[in-house]
């Protein structure tokens, strides 16, 4: 029995390590600049917070803050699937699992980036996109604040199922129209682009998290 309860302790604890590691990311991004980070969680000023940090330098992928606050959705999403394998389907996770789900992502996040660098570049297209794939960035990273306090409330909070699994979907939802209308400003301003945009959306956006779905998660589940 004391031996179940250890192991039972120890996986809860690696849970918590992977959540203060995000609390870790957001003093890292505070240090880095605080006045970005308090109109970042400021949900109701998403158009403030563009307006005002949309320079070349603060738009860099390689932006210490931008690296900061991909770290910040790798570790979210990790979480997410460590929550949604205990928490809703009811099947034990293991920290490797997480370490190799970390990794992969990395990895993952890494190639895309190479290649999207150096296919996209070439074009004025990159340009034009770009304003737009800050945008992106900047609504999963809120996204991610938000599922991250909704993980934490599940695992440390005894709330109802049903209640819980009704804020996840209405956040999904939200988060899912918030892009729709990211991505519907393309065809209002940018018609022209649309095709080109499309399939810069389906190669760098949908084939690769389509292959990491089929080759991480479904196995799994």
């Amino acid at each position: 029995m004391g031996e179940l309860i250890f192991k039972s302790n120890l996986n809860q604890d690696w849970i918590s390590f992977a959540l203060i590691f995000n609390i870790f990311l957001t003093y890292l991004l505070v240090k880095i600049n605080p006045i970005r980070t308090t109109r970042l969680l400021n949900f109701l000023k998403t158009d403030l917070y563009f307006s005002k940090h949309n320079s070349e330098r603060e738009t860099q992928y390689l932006n210490p803050y931008n690296i900061v606050g991909t770290f910040m959705i790798l570790n979210t999403l990790c979480l997410s699937f460590i929550f949604f394998s205990e928490k809703i389907i009811y099947e034990k996770t293991y920290f490797f699992e997480f370490c190799f789900l970390f990794l992969f992502l990395i990895i993952f996040i890494v190639i895309r980036y190479f290649f999207e660098t150096l296919i996209t570049k070439k074009g004025d297209l990159w340009k034009k996109i770009k304003p737009l794939i800050f945008k992106n960035f900047t609504l999963n990273l809120q996204y991610a604040y938000l599922y991250f306090a909704l993980i934490i409330i599940g695992f440390y909070n005894k709330i109802p199922s049903l209640l819980l699994n009704f804020i996840v979907g209405i956040t999904l939802i939200s988060w899912f129209l918030s892009q729709t209308r990211l991505f519907l400003t393309l065809f209002k301003f940018l018609p022209k682009e649309v095709f080109y945009f499309i399939l810069y959306l389906c190669t760098f956006k949908l084939i690769p998290w389509y292959c990491f779905y089929l080759f991480v998660l479904q196995p799994r589940f």
